[in-house]
């Protein structure tokens, strides 16, 4: 970690200020992704991201997401700040989604779920296609980790698939149908726990019906 952070050369990712936190993510020279956290006020104690997409990380170790280095807590003009270190993965972003890859994404989701990690943002920029042609995802930030035994994972699979419905799939429902058929076919879970979590995802279809209203769109 020290000897990355010691290096110069760095290329300006992103930026932005969201809810009184300074969030940038750089390139470093050498091949890792350096995120940033600078806070102008209390930082959080509970679901900070850069612990998130660390556990998360060392959970899959590299299978269909980036290796994990580590992260470390200091100040800077006086202030909190987070810094999370992770290998960099090249790829082209996917352009467009149609079976086959709703397939993959399926098989990945699956991958991911079975390990206990939700993504909590499966959107469709947040997945890249490496040149050896292999899926992989790039933002845990918002990811949820659940132990194997916890039944709570099925409810946070059920919110990480209903928002690929939403903002990945723009509720195409053909292609939905297809995704579930891929999804359950490889999920590690039982016919007991599948069935569970598709009344999850219905049940959370209608509260966000319920709470953004009728006529809601995709979201962001």
């Amino acid at each position: 970690m020290r000897r990355i952070l010691a290096t110069e050369g760095w290329s300006l990712l992103q930026r932005r200020d969201v809810r009184k936190v300074r969030r940038e993510v750089f390139l470093t020279g050498d091949g890792y992704v350096v995120k940033r956290y600078l806070h102008f006020s209390r930082p959080p104690r509970i679901r900070c991201p850069w612990t998130l997409e660390h556990r998360a990380l060392g959970r899959l170790q590299g299978e269909g997401a980036p290796l994990p280095v580590g992260y470390v807590l200091d100040t800077a003009e006086g202030r909190p700040r987070a810094t999370l270190v992770r290998r960099f993965v090249a790829g082209e972003p996917l352009e467009a989604l149609d079976q086959s890859v709703v397939g993959e994404i399926a098989s990945l989701l699956a991958w991911f779920h079975d390990a206990g990690v939700t993504t909590d943002d499966a959107h469709r920029h947040n997945f890249i296609r490496t040149g050896r042609g292999r899926l992989v995802f790039l933002d845990f930030g918002r990811a949820r980790i659940f132990t194997r035994g916890n039944p709570l994972l099925f409810a946070g699979i059920a919110v990480d698939l209903h928002r690929f419905y939403r903002a990945a799939l723009k509720r195409n429902d053909d292609l939905w149908e297809v995704f579930l058929q891929d999804y359950f076919r490889q999920s590690p879970f039982g016919p007991a726990a599948n069935s569970l979590i598709r009344r999850l995802v219905g049940i959370d279809m209608r509260r966000y019906r319920w709470v953004k209203g009728p006529g809601a769109g995709s979201d962001g």
